[in-house]
């Protein structure tokens, strides 16, 4: 009988740690590392194996998967002198699951199949709660035969797993994804400012465009948080949007594509960074249009008869 893949786990964070745990849960023999060592250890009393390093978990296991910040990480957690190319056996699949850049991610591929190391680009769809239900949408770039091994892996975290081609296609469908979100909460952020200038109840405002024909899941999500203008601890804030779209804007420009919608958004984002309001949720951007409409006071609620 064949014996399970051993999987590994690299990045703990707030999509990491309840990706890794939903893996645990589906019953892989599991390995996993952060460099903050106390993030292992709820996994750890459920089972899992500690590494000291990536090098150690790719050595630990057949399929390593990690979701981390940054081109940076990720060359380090790849190629760095602790990075899977130094501990990962020929023929062991490595799926990197981050937002990194096409050219990060590409350079990573080379250096990998250099050492007979197969690289799936796999990147997720999806929030916070979603990863912790194991309902994401996955979708992932490279060899089919590597997708096909992955695949199961993929699926104990999320409700959709989707092959989109060779390659980086994946890392790219991602920036499009990053690109839509950012640029749409500012739009809506400018709209609905637009709304409460007009003198538009605001909380009235939300309900009637959830419920006609330009409400969306993003825009239904959202709502109860706009209402109570509770922009803390956020599924997705300022400081990582932008530095996704810092991530677009670079890859656009390696493709000569212009982006003015893109480049303004990413300025506004610099404006509430510069204010403090990194760690807000990134719809907050909402009140950098009413500061520059000068709506100073709070937005009307209960619709006037």
């Amino acid at each position: 009988m064949d014996r399970s893949p051993v999987i590994g786990f690299i990045g703990l964070g707030r999509m990491g740690g309840p990706m890794a745990g939903n893996l645990l849960t589906a019953g892989h023999p599991f390995v996993v590392y952060d460099i903050d060592r106390s993030k292992c250890e709820p996994l750890a009393a459920r089972g899992a194996q500690i590494a000291e390093s990536p090098a150690a978990v790719a050595a630990a296991s057949d399929v390593s998967l990690s979701i981390i910040m940054n081109d940076a990480v990720l060359r380090q957690v790849a190629l760095g002198e602790s990075g899977i190319v130094h501990g990962a056996r020929p023929g062991h699949l490595y799926c990197d699951l981050s937002t990194v850049s096409p050219a990060a991610s590409a350079e990573v591929g080379a250096a990998l199949s250099a050492s007979g190391i197969d690289y799936l680009r796999g990147r997720v769809a999806g929030s916070i709660g979603l990863a912790e239900a194991g309902e994401l949408t996955i979708f992932a770039s490279g060899s089919p035969a590597d997708f096909d091994r992955a695949e199961p892996v993929l699926a104990a975290l999320g409700k959709r797993i989707l092959y989109v081609g060779r390659d980086e296609v994946a890392a790219y469908l991602k920036l499009v994804h990053s690109t839509i979100v950012g640029v749409y909460a500012a739009l809506m952020g400018e709209a609905l400012t637009l709304g409460e200038k007009g003198g538009v109840d605001f909380e009235q405002m939300l309900d009637i465009l959830n419920d006609g024909p330009l409400g969306s899941v993003q825009l239904a999500l959202k709502t109860p948080m706009l209402k109570k203008r509770d922009f803390d601890s956020p599924p997705s804030d300022i400081d990582t949007a932008a530095k996704d779209l810092d991530i677009v804007l670079s890859a656009a420009r390696d493709q000569r594509i212009p982006m003015p919608l893109t480049s303004a958004v990413r300025q506004l984002m610099t404006q509430r960074q510069a204010g403090g309001s990194g760690k807000q949720d990134i719809w907050s951007i909402l009140e950098t249009f009413e500061d520059m409409a000068a709506l100073a006071e709070a937005p009307t609620t209960g619709a006037q008869r």
